[in-house]
């Protein structure tokens, strides 16, 4: 019996082996003694039966031995659950006296309610009601319950940094051992006090599992869940305390795991880890959210960010690495205490990715001018759909005219918001929030099919509509049924190709593949002409348009700023009208806003021009009235 105890603690202790590499720092030594404990009771009891077995040994002896051991064992089991609890509920700093008291309290038991259990146990009294028994009841007792009680308050005040199910799992765990304790005062049977103890292993190790296991396992730090909880918690228990929410990121950090290698990469996570752990207090709440993200929760006053910049060649000595981390954050000033933790590390975000491209800077305050933005950005985000099913989503027209006869030759369907709220809202404002979460799809292809349904509208009146150029977005380019969307949307609305022109930006040309190259090729085939929009804006423009199939080149209105007393700029503008003749190619130039930008371009020889000298881009109905 004592051999398939002795297995069944085995294989307990080698879960709680399993139990430590998971566990947070502050717990580890806890579950080190209990191992420790776990392996010295298996020996003891071992050698305590050998040694009864084969030498002897007088029985109230051994039934001291055991009993003591047992003991022993279950207080100390009893101060680790509580000594974990403190650690879990960040009790450390805060109450320095809690975490002396299981010392004392240990020492008391050994010194003294030890000697009195020896005394208490020969056989000479054993059983008999004696005083040396009642003041061991009692004394274990009363030591025991302040373990239990201090570790039961502990874990329901911190209820939410630990939830339900870990309160619940340590109150349970302690309760069981401290019956187990009170059962021992009148339970001689030994196989059941070892079950007992077997018991209280089980439990001791399930809440290590539930409770001391809400950590990345990279890291050591909290994960997402866990950190959320504890800044709900600390937020509500120090009411008089400001706080501010700090996100920290390693700018270009796939950089690092292609030079090398991502185990090395995983390894520098772990280093600024322990960093950020050595320089913080136990008071400031740090996690891991994955990737190269680290987030803190810090009392105003606290240093609350890492240098801008960390040396691998000072993490790894010796290895003379030169290779410097740079690091931003965003910081949060928590002014909302009930707002919720996503939401404050979403603001974090916001104002990290505020600079994510500025290498000079490390920090970023999310202060009033960003909140407005973050605001901005939310509200489109969550109404975009309402936007399309309100038909909030419109159209305008900017005219293209031709630069010899100053007649609309053509136009361009741009989008704009007419929103309730905020009135009209610029492209420029939802257009790249919208290519980031991919609604674009979405946007463009509604923006295709009112501008067909218009022109269609428009010529069942008689008038006679120009080509009207749309833009097709590099998420559009994804699209495997690209080709089609835009075919049936011809069919649908009786129009032919020459009706729309499909404006391509440069930048997709750079980007795309040889099946986006197919996808254009298509659509030039059944008559569609494709115009490269913002050439010149900042790509290898001349190797980008040698390969590229476009019908129409679209000169970048950068271009015309300063052209009035920019030689150079003339040259530049110059050499691509020219090169556009010698391929027989139509160019537009965009962003003309004065005569003198008109004149030149016409004497140069552009066909047609595009901007604010003409016209701004204006609603349906006002375009209807310029063609009519």
């Amino acid at each position: 019996m004592i051999t398939l105890l002795s297995l069944g603690i085995i294989a307990i202790g080698i879960l709680a082996i399993r139990a430590r590499s998971i566990s947070r720092t502050v717990g580890t030594i806890w579950i080190d003694l209990e191992i420790d404990v776990t392996i010295a009771y298996i020996i003891l009891i071992w050698a305590l039966e050998l040694y009864e077995e084969y030498i002897g040994f007088r029985s109230d002896i051994s039934y001291v031995a055991s009993e003591t051991m047992l003991i022993i064992a279950l207080n100390t089991y009893l101060l680790c659950g509580l000594k974990i609890t403190i650690g879990l509920a960040r009790y450390w700093e805060k109450a320095p006296l809690l975490s002396i008291l299981p010392y004392a309290l240990q020492l008391i038991y050994l010194l003294i309610l030890n000697p009195i259990n020896h005394i208490a146990y020969f056989s000479d009294v054993k059983g008999l009601v004696t005083p040396e028994r009642i003041v061991f009841i009692v004394l274990s007792t009363a030591l025991s319950a302040i373990y239990v009680l201090f570790t039961i308050y502990l874990a329901w005040r911190h209820l939410k940094r630990l939830g339900k199910v870990a309160a619940s799992v340590i109150s349970a765990m302690v309760m069981v051992v401290f019956f187990m304790l009170i059962m021992n005062n009148w339970i001689t049977d030994f196989m059941y006090m070892g079950s007992a103890f077997a018991a209280a292993v089980t439990f001791n190790l399930v809440m290590l599992y539930l409770v001391d296991n809400p950590t990345d396992p990279k890291t050591g730090l909290y994960n997402q869940k866990a950190f959320f909880r504890a800044v709900e918690e600390d937020l509500l228990l120090n009411p008089n305390t400001d706080y501010q929410l700090c996100l920290l990121d390693i700018r270009d950090f796939q950089d690092v795991n292609e030079r090398f290698g991502f185990e090395r990469g995983d390894d520098i996570l772990k280093r600024v880890a322990a960093e950020m752990r050595r320089k913080f207090s136990w008071e400031v709440e740090l996690a891991y959210l994955g990737e190269d993200n680290f987030v803190g929760l810090f009392p105003n006053g606290s240093y609350w960010m890492l240098q801008g910049s960390l040396s691998l060649d000072e993490m790894y000595p010796g290895e003379q690495i030169d290779y410097t981390l740079s690091l931003y954050s965003g910081v949060y000033p928590v002014t909302d205490r009930k707002m919720n933790p996503q939401l404050m590390c979403d603001r974090a975000k916001f104002a990290m990715n505020a600079i994510r491209y500025e290498y000079d800077k490390h920090e970023k305050v999310f202060d009033n001018t960003l909140n407005h933005a973050f605001e901005m950005q939310a509200y489109m985000l969550h109404n975009c759909d309402k936007a399309i099913n309100d038909k909030s989503f419109i159209p305008y027209f900017q005219p293209i005219y031709d630069a010899k006869t100053k007649k609309i030759c053509s136009a361009e369907a741009l989008v704009r918001w007419k929103d309730k709220n905020y009135g009209l809202i610029s492209p420029g404002d939802f257009i790249p929030l919208f290519e980031r979460n991919g609604f674009i799809n979405k946007l463009d292809i509604y923006i295709w099919e009112t501008v067909c349904m218009q022109i269609a509208e428009w010529r069942k009146e008689g008038i006679l509509v120009p080509p009207v150029s749309v833009n097709i977005s590099r998420r559009d380019l994804q699209m495997e049924n690209l080709y089609e969307i835009i075919l049936d949307l011809i069919k649908k609305y009786h129009l032919s190709p020459n009706d729309l022109k499909l404006e391509i930006t440069e930048s997709a040309f750079v980007a795309e593949n040889q099946k986006f190259f197919n996808t254009v090729d298509l659509l030039k085939e059944v008559g569609f002409r494709i115009l490269m929009d913002d050439f010149g804006s900042g790509y290898s423009s001349f190797n980008t348009f040698k390969n590229a199939h476009v019908d129409i080149l679209k000169a970048d209105m950068k271009f015309m700023d300063g052209i009035g007393s920019s030689e150079k700029g003339k040259v530049v503008i110059n050499t691509i009208v020219e090169m556009t003749k010698k391929l027989d190619m139509p160019i537009v130039v965009e962003g003309v806003e004065t005569e003198e930008q008109y004149e030149y371009l016409k004497a140069i020889g552009c066909e047609m021009i595009q901007g604010f000298y003409f016209s701004r881009p204006v609603p349906a109905e006002t375009f209807k009235t310029l063609i009519e």
